[in-house]
């Protein structure tokens, strides 16, 4: 019964109705998706922590527990979070002459978001540039 109710037209009309309804309810969730949000875990944040003793990037030099707790259940708008933008980091631990960033922005508010690890990485790499109080000329 199913075969004759799924073959043909029908199928194509029940996959095209599928698919537009997919599309309409992520342009709608997409487009609510204006502010950062959180996004809890059940687990403390010791329990995420990546080993980065043996890293030599900007990244595992400026990442402490601390600020890790306070930044992993945050997310942009766009939903990217502070794992997305450390991942590069902790997969790649670098040279021990050749220090990288070890991290990537997902997005624009990334740069905000999670600032409380982005602006010393910076300050890293770009020899004391302060995003916060000095003016790129």
């Amino acid at each position: 019964m199913f075969s004759r109710v799924l073959s043909g037209r029908n199928s194509a009309v029940v996959a095209a109705s599928l698919g537009a309804g997919a599309l309409v309810s992520s342009y709608i969730m997409t487009e609510s998706g204006v502010s950062a949000g959180e996004k809890t875990k059940l687990y403390p944040p010791s329990a995420d922590f990546p080993d980065l003793r043996k890293h030599n990037n900007c990244m595992a030099s400026a990442l402490t527990p601390a600020i890790y707790g306070r930044l992993r259940d945050k997310l942009t708008p766009n939903n990217w979070s502070v794992d997305q933008c450390i991942q590069t980091g902790v997969d790649n631990p670098g040279h021990p002459f050749i220090k990288t960033v070890g991290m990537v922005a997902g997005d624009e508010e990334s740069y905000e978001v999670f600032a409380e690890i982005f602006d010393p990485v910076i300050k890293d790499r770009h020899n004391g540039y302060d995003p916060r109080n000095m003016k790129h000329p």
